[in-house]
Formats: structure tokens, C-alpha cells, sequence
């Protein structure tokens, strides 16, 4: 191979290596999960929207939770996990009853939640995401496992109201990635 050839290769092969490496060091978790929780919010708003006010009080059976408090219940959820797991703070806040609130009241604040959560996910570093949050159950979580918790978590809920809705006759928004 001729010196020419191997100045190429040569070349090549450290574009190559400098490449995967500011690639891994790049990586930004937060920025490219920034759109995943915004189709999270527009999905479960859809939710929200297709059951009529008059039905937020069902619930399909004694003892579980109504498909209003279903709604409260993923906002509570979201800010207490941010508060607890992301940002290390103690959760002041309490479960809204959601019979004691309207179909507007609940959309609000779910909207609310999931607008504090992407916004402070703007903040957050691949190192601040590494860090280790608050102990969940038994065993520690990451920042970034956290938030896949956190949406796992919401897609539960949203996904018990879809079957509420069904129950109900009503045809649930489409499902789509998120």
C-alpha cells in the first residue's frame, strides 16, 4: 500500500474514532426525550378530552379510582415523582379529589404537571441524569430511569382511562408512540 493509501486509512480511521466518541459524549437524553413527553402530554390530554364531563365520576367498579381521579392522580404522580426523584426535594403537595373539581380544572392540571416536568428536563445534563435520584421501593434509580419510570407510570393511568372510555362507548383517541 502506497504512503498516500495509508495517510487515507489513516485519516479515516481517527475521523472514525473521534466521531464515536463525541457521539457518546453527546448523547443529550433530555433533549431527545423533550418531544416524547410532549406527545406523552398531547396523548393523555386527548384522553382527557374524550370522555364527557358528565362521566368523570365513573368508575367501573366499588373501589377503584374514578376516570377523573385517574386524570389527578397522573399530575399528582408527575409532580411528586419530579419533586422526589429528579429534583431530591420532599413532595408538599396532596392528590386533588377530582369530584370536587371540573373536566377544565383536571385538564389544567395535568397539563401543568407535565409542563414543569419538560421544563426542567431542559436543564438536565447527561451527567445530571446519571446521578442517582431517590431510593423506589427497594433499589435506587438513575435520574433518566426515573423519568422512563415516571412515563410508564403515566402510560398505566392513561391507559385504564382508555378502557374507561371504551366502557363507556366512546371511541379513544388513537394510539400512537410515546
Amino acid at each position: 500500500m502506497n504512503t498516500m493509501k495509508k495517510s487515507r486509512l489513516l485519516l479515516l480511521i481517527t475521523l472514525m474514532c473521534v466521531t464515536s466518541v463525541a457521539a457518546q459524549q453527546s448523547f443529550d437524553f433530555a433533549k431527545n426525550q423533550i418531544k416524547v413527553w410532549e406527545l406523552a402530554r398531547s396523548r393523555t390530554i386527548e384522553v382527557a378530552n374524550a370522555m364527557p364531563e358528565g362521566s368523570y365520576n365513573y368508575s367501573p367498579v366499588a373501589g377503584v379510582m374514578s376516570f377523573g381521579q385517574q386524570m389527578t392522580h397522573m399530575a399528582n404522580s408527575l409532580l411528586s415523582m419530579h419533586t422526589r426523584f429528579i429534583k431530591g426535594a420532599r413532595y408538599q403537595g396532596r392528590e386533588k379529589d377530582a369530584s370536587k373539581m371540573n373536566k377544565q380544572q383536571i385538564i389544567q392540571a395535568l397539563d401543568q404537571a407535565f409542563t414543569t416536568v419538560i421544563e426542567d428536563m431542559q436543564t438536565l445534563s447527561d451527567a445530571d441524569l446519571k446521578a442517582t435520584g431517590k431510593m423506589h421501593g427497594a433499589f435506587p434509580l438513575t435520574k433518566w430511569q426515573s423519568l422512563l419510570f415516571m412515563r410508564d407510570h403515566i402510560t398505566n393511568h392513561r391507559a385504564k382511562a382508555v378502557v374507561y372510555l371504551r366502557l363507556n362507548n366512546i371511541m379513544p383517541p388513537a394510539y400512537g408512540f410515546n
